[in-house]
């Protein structure tokens, strides 16, 4: 008797263990990550392409908040690294956004969803938000804004409504917009493409 209840409770531990520890909190246009081919855009484990906006940005309007993007191994969905968004207190000749961009030439002919995971490990909650330029022309293209609370997401967001124009992705944004002014830093990694 003693071993079969040995061997239930190893079965039920071992069930236990297989089983992810916290459930994903998706975020976006859908509450599940579509099935469907990925192609990983970044997952920062071969460097840092990143760019993060600030003075000379003014011609897009007031100062941004950003103040870094660099690779990071704090935290990561995957892998070791990710890229680490940080951001300051908004002042009164800043606007209330920072910008991280990466350059580059992509077809994402296709694609139906952008995918990501972030992290925010700070105590307010923040709006986060993709916008692709496209085309040569860099046609701005402004995604689904979600609120990012305190922890770790999945992000999810739609690309249906910018099909025709996805041949010819020239630089993509992730855009911070600060709901409180706080000082601080953020993490993305495994930025994905699902077709």
């Amino acid at each position: 008797m003693k071993r079969l209840v040995f061997l239930a409770v190893s079965i039920v531990l071992g069930a236990a263990a297989l089983q992810p520890a916290v459930s994903q909190n998706i975020i976006g246009d859908r509450n599940s990550v579509p099935s469907g081919t990925v192609t990983v855009i970044d997952n920062f484990e071969k460097g840092n392409y990143w760019i993060w906006a600030a003075f000379d940005w003014e011609q897009y309007g007031p100062s941004k908040l950003s103040t870094s993007a660099r690779v990071s191994n704090r935290w990561a969905s995957e892998g070791h690294q990710s890229l680490e968004c940080k951001m300051i207190k908004s002042t009164p000749d800043s606007g209330t956004d920072g910008m991280y961009y990466m350059d580059h030439r992509w077809d994402f002919s296709g694609a139906r969803y952008i995918v990501l995971d972030v992290h925010n490990p700070e105590n307010s909650t923040f709006t986060l938000g993709i916008a692709l330029q496209v085309t040569d022309n860099w046609r701005w293209k402004e995604l689904t804004n979600v609120s990012v609370r305190p922890g770790t997401h999945t992000v999810v967001l739609d690309l249906s409504e910018y099909a025709e124009e996805l041949y010819q992705v020239m630089r993509i944004n992730i855009c911070y917009r600060e709901d409180v002014p706080m000082n601080g830093r953020f993490y993305v990694d495994n930025l994905r493409i699902i077709k």
